[in-house]
């Protein structure tokens, strides 16, 4: 799926509602920009979990001791990242500190060092089986090496604060807006969008008295609730997306 730019996007927002190009375009473009901007894509960063990626930020030790910090106890994070999950604390320069799987562990090690496991014996399928249960058991084991550092983030002010006495070079686990690019080609805001459309340019026809040639007259009434319909089924439908999370022992 293309991504679109947000005049194309506006393009095919206008198209939609003015059926093709058969009804007359009255609702201007930087109306449609402006909610796509201020309204739409701030929504669907905080409630929709495909508009953001998890990603991992690394922040140096150093940046807790400089003067600005002191004073204010907070650092400024990049505008693109929605929310964060957890804070690592780096206290030794292991990959498994990280939470990554250990070298050995891998097929041609571990998996075929294993005395009772040999080519004889198994078959690849096997191995495979094998080799997953123990990239599985390594992540647990990882999870529970893991320290913790408390904070307080405020996505408003991308201001975040640490809680706790900072040592050790951090590591952010963060979820960050995609490019608006790339949500503008999701049917769910497509459909967002063009109902919020479709309910403005219903308001305005209703508000003034607009009859197409021949004397026939809008139904704006009908287009206000269809438009208000549709924006509220993409608010239950992505609502009610499963959010699936799991628990971790960790060590603060």
């Amino acid at each position: 799926m293309s991504a679109y730019s947000i005049e194309e996007f506006i393009d095919i927002i206008q198209t939609d509602v003015t059926i093709g190009g058969a009804l007359p375009k009255n609702l201007p473009d930087h109306a449609i920009r402006q909610f796509i901007e201020t309204r739409a894509l701030p929504w669907f960063y905080q409630n929709y979990q495909y508009a953001v990626s998890k990603m991992y930020y690394l922040v140096n030790e150093a940046l807790f001791r400089t003067e600005e910090y002191t004073n204010y106890k907070y650092v400024e994070l990049p505008c693109e990242i929605q929310s964060i999950t957890w804070i690592y604390q780096i206290q030794n320069t292991q990959l498994l500190q990280l939470g990554l799987n250990v070298p050995n562990l891998s097929v041609n090690l571990g998996v075929t060092n294993q005395p009772y496991l040999s080519s004889y014996v198994t078959t690849i399928g096997e191995l495979g089986v094998y080799k997953t249960l123990i990239d599985t058991m390594a992540d647990m084991m990882n999870q529970m090496n893991l320290y913790t550092t408390k904070f307080h983030f405020n996505q408003l002010t991308h201001r975040l604060n640490i809680l706790t006495q900072v040592k050790y070079h951090l590591v952010l686990e963060a979820y960050v807006n995609i490019p608006p690019e790339n949500i503008f080609s999701d049917s769910y805001f497509t459909k967002y969008v063009t109902g919020w459309a479709k309910m403005q340019q219903g308001r305005l026809l209703g508000t003034f008295d607009f009859s197409l040639p021949g004397g026939v007259k809008y139904n704006a009434s009908d287009m206000v609730s269809g438009g208000k319909e549709e924006m509220k089924e993409v608010e239950e439908e992505i609502k009610a997306m499963s959010n699936s999370s799991f628990f971790y022992l960790i060590k603060r």
